[in-house]
This record gives C-alpha cells, structure tokens and sequence, in this order.
C-alpha cells in the first residue's frame, strides 16, 4: 500500500467491519479522499493515529473511528497531537467516534482537546464520547461551524455553551443521557445573540432530561432565526420555555414519544401563535 504514492482517491466509508488500515497508509502524501480511518491498537501493523500527520491534503468528509484511551492519564499522548487536524485545512466536514467500553476507567478530555480541527470546519459530528467536560475548542475556534451532531456523549453532565457559534444552523443533540437540566449554560454568554444563525434545533433520546429554561435578559436576543424545533423521546422533559415558544420565529414544532411534554403542552397557545406543530403518541 505505502509504494502508491501518487494515489489519491481511496473510498472506504462502506467498510463497516474494518479494525484498522494498513501502515503505508501513512505514505501516500498525495491522498485527498480517505473517507474512513480506524485506529488500531495494533500498533506495529496497523495505523495509529499518529499516522495521519503526513496527509495534510485530505479533504471534504473525513471520519475517524476507534478513538480510546487506553488507561487514565491527564495529558495526551504524543499520537494524538501528531494527528495534526488543526492543518489539515480541506476537511469540511469531520467525524469523530469513540469506542469506549468500560467508560468509567476512561479519561478522554484531553485526547479530544488534541484533536482540534481547523477554524474553517463547516461540518463536525462527536459520538461516543465519555468524559464529563466537553473540549474547549468546541465553542472557542469553530468560528466558520455551520452544522454540529452530538451523538451519545454518555459521560456528560450539562450542556457546552453552543450559542456562542457565530455561524451555527443545524444543531442536533442525541442520547445526552446523562443530562436532567439545560439552561444558561447552552446559551453561553459571551455574544449579544446566542445562536445567531440557527434555524433547525433538534433532541432525540435524551431519557433523563427534565427541565429546560431560558433565564436572560430582556435585551438579548436568542434564537433569532429558528425556525424548526424537534423534540423525539426524551420521557421525562416537563415543557419549553416561553422565549424558545414566543420570541423566535419558531415555525414548525415537531414533538414525538415524549409523554409528560405531549400532556402539558398547550394547543391552544401554539394555535394562537399561528405555528405548524405536530404532538404525537
């Protein structure tokens, strides 16, 4: 594999079962489509993440699956900073999948921190991640983020202050379970606008969730262009708050197998506010 050096399509997304990629992957300085890498923990045979410190000409969607810590540790090991994302200026849109299976022994924060993708990512999808703080450049430098999944971070406890991204418009939050309350701290504080540019505001699975409250000044605008809110099979959330209802130009409200939400919503208040809606069993 390492002697194709002048390739540079190599589509592998379809390889579901896939443990590991062969070393002289790393080689093959002219790869531009690698839509897969998996991270072996064979380290002799297979690739590390270290290895894709020489493919600085990847670009459009790049995934990476198998992301673990192997043992408490409270700094990253030197593979993780070799990896080299925050250069790798072509990829728009980034996956990130971690493999935990024993989340409690894992300390995985600071391996997340190493992996920080450029400034000009578009697009950036986080599943499986375990730790209970989120990484700081996550609200810090993705000034140019347009879409962002959160997938199954079963670790954390509360919500990163997304309403910081500038240029945000599609937000999904999935199978948080561990969050009971989001409030001031998903809206951030450091902007006049929080979630400036949002327009589709999506939670699904979030089995424990049972508050959500917008608490903020009068003269700060939030949501101001929402238009899509989705709520899917979180059992437990008891309403929404009126800024999110009645100061946004909420179009479409969608709310599904959410039981306590479904009983206490008022139909008559969201007919009044002229809204497409859908509240179903």
């Amino acid at each position: 594999m390492g002697k194709l050096t002048n390739l540079r399509h190599l589509q592998n997304f379809l390889t579901i079962t896939l443990k590991g990629l062969p070393k002289g992957i790393s080689r093959l300085n002219s790869l531009q489509t690698l839509e897969k890498f998996t991270v072996s923990s064979d380290g002799h045979n297979e690739c590390n993440i270290g290895d894709l410190r020489n493919l600085s000409n990847l670009r459009g969607e790049f995934e990476i699956r198998g992301l673990q810590c192997h043992a408490p540790r409270p700094t990253p090991r030197a593979e993780e900073r070799e990896a080299n994302l925050k250069n790798k200026i072509h990829i728009h849109h980034l996956t990130l999948v971690f493999d935990l299976q024993e989340r409690t022994n894992y300390v995985v924060g600071s391996v997340v921190e190493a992996l920080q993708p450029h400034p000009n990512l578009k697009s950036l999808c986080i599943r499986g991640y375990g730790d209970t703080k989120w990484a700081g450049w996550m609200m810090s430098s993705l000034t140019q983020l347009k879409n962002l999944e959160l997938s199954y971070c079963s670790g954390c406890l509360c919500m990163p202050p997304l309403g910081e991204l500038p240029v945000l418009e599609m937000l999904e939050i999935k199978g948080v379970e561990r969050v009971k309350h989001i409030g001031g701290e998903f809206l951030g504080s450091s902007s006049t606008i929080a979630f400036p540019k949002l327009k589709k505001l999506t939670f699904r699975n979030m089995k424990e969730w049972e508050k959500w409250e917008v608490i903020e000044e009068e003269k700060r605008l939030i949501m101001s262009c929402l238009s899509y809110l989705g709520i899917h099979k979180c059992p437990k959330l008891e309403g929404l708050p009126d800024r999110v209802l009645q100061r946004t130009p909420l179009q479409e409200l969608i709310i599904t197998k959410s039981g306590i939400l479904q009983q206490r919503t008022n139909n008559r208040i969201l007919e009044r506010m002229n809204k497409k809606y859908l509240i179903s069993q």
